[in-house]
């Protein structure tokens, strides 16, 4: 699974670090193998990853999962 970072659309803050990137990776990875990422939201405190197939993913700020949707 590749995830393009520079897709990112930040609607403030910083950029994340590399181990959030290492735990989204990872859980995706682990959890939708066949995935591909469509687009990366950061808001404040949380990221939404959109996969292809219309899943909505959200992770707090260390890259936990929350919520899938």
């Amino acid at each position: 699974m590749m995830v393009n970072w520079n897709i990112i659309n930040s609607s403030g803050g910083t950029q994340s670090s590399q181990s959030v990137r290492k735990n989204i990776v990872s859980f995706l990875t682990r959890n939708y193998p066949c995935s591909v990422v469509d687009a990366i939201e950061k808001k404040y405190n949380a990221y939404k990853i959109y996969l292809m197939s219309g899943l909505c993913l959200t992770f707090d700020a260390e890259g936990r999962a929350v919520k899938t949707g």
